[in-house]
């Protein structure tokens, strides 16, 4: 559970899913130091649609770095 100053900024969305695989995204504002965010991307392995194993891989960036990298993704 987030603190309630920062939990306003929990953002998460499914990037990709097909049979045994799920790639999903979760952001989110910490606490200190402040403007920096937690950026994690948990790859998970499905079975029957049931979660068999996950791992998680942890970033943090600035706002500024989210916005490059959203940009980066989406243009050529």
């Amino acid at each position: 559970m987030l603190h309630e100053s920062v939990a306003d900024t929990f953002k998460e969305m499914t990037i990709k899913e097909s049979d045994g695989f799920r790639l999903r995204m979760e952001k989110h504002e910490v606490l200190s130091p402040k403007g920096l965010f937690s950026l994690n991307l948990i790859q998970e392995t499905l079975k029957d649609g049931e979660l068999q194993d996950a791992s998680s891989y942890t970033f943090f960036m600035t706002k500024e770095e989210l916005q490059a990298l959203a940009y980066g993704l989406t243009h050529e």
